[in-house]
């Protein structure tokens, strides 16, 4: 009597458990979108709940090597809408600079969302910045072009002669290591009225 007895409380724990993870168990898919975006040096973060998806509170994460997340912001409370879907926002105001931020959410207890990631390119002072630096393979020379205006970029080897010229209407060159020696090399960026407004350095390996 006494065996039948713990069969029938093992019976109900896991048919309790099997109704209460069907109500209570919903994992990241509650999400209907996640995305990040970069405005004057700040990353804007959206996501949006699915109608009748609730979560208790979120956890905002960051990482720069998707292995060690820190926590940089929360929403405390249920979250989410039984009758609409919900969106959110967080602003992360002081990104990692000149480095790729990768975020995730912790939706209550139902684990985490999938990663976003954007690299936040700050041009400093110097009014460029290259990304990788050296350039091994494929890279990028960021400059400010707010306008979209076409540019021009003119690189020069350490004898002073022109070995490339590409044109832009973008922020940024893509350069290939493949199409240079390895070593220093020498830039400039100017505008199509041939006016030299930034110059610099890039090293090739």
């Amino acid at each position: 009597m006494i065996r039948n007895l713990v069969v029938k409380l093992c019976i109900l724990y896991h048919f309790s458990f099997f109704l209460l993870s069907n109500v209570f168990g919903q994992d990241v898919s509650i999400l209907n979108n996640f995305n990040a975006f970069e405005a004057e040096g700040r990353v804007t973060l959206n996501w949006v709940i699915k109608s009748g998806s609730t979560c208790n509170g979120i956890t905002i994460f960051r990482s720069v090597d998707e292995v060690n997340f820190e926590v940089i912001g929360d929403i405390q409370g249920v979250c989410g809408n039984l009758s609409q879907p919900e969106p959110y926002s967080f602003v992360d105001v002081n990104p990692v600079k000149n480095a790729i931020n990768c975020y995730k959410l912790e939706l209550g207890n139902y684990g985490f969302s999938e990663a976003v990631k954007i690299e936040i390119i700050d041009i400093g002072n110097s009014g460029y910045q290259i990304r990788p630096h050296p350039i091994t393979s494929t890279g990028k020379i960021f400059f400010s072009n707010k306008q979209l205006s076409s540019h021009k970029i003119t690189i020069y080897n350490a004898e002073g002669k022109v070995v490339y010229g590409s044109f832009t209407e973008q922020d940024f060159f893509e350069v290939n290591s493949v199409d240079f020696s390895s070593g220093l090399y020498f830039f400039d960026i100017s505008n199509l009225a041939g006016n030299a407004s930034i110059t610099g350095k890039i090293v090739f390996r």
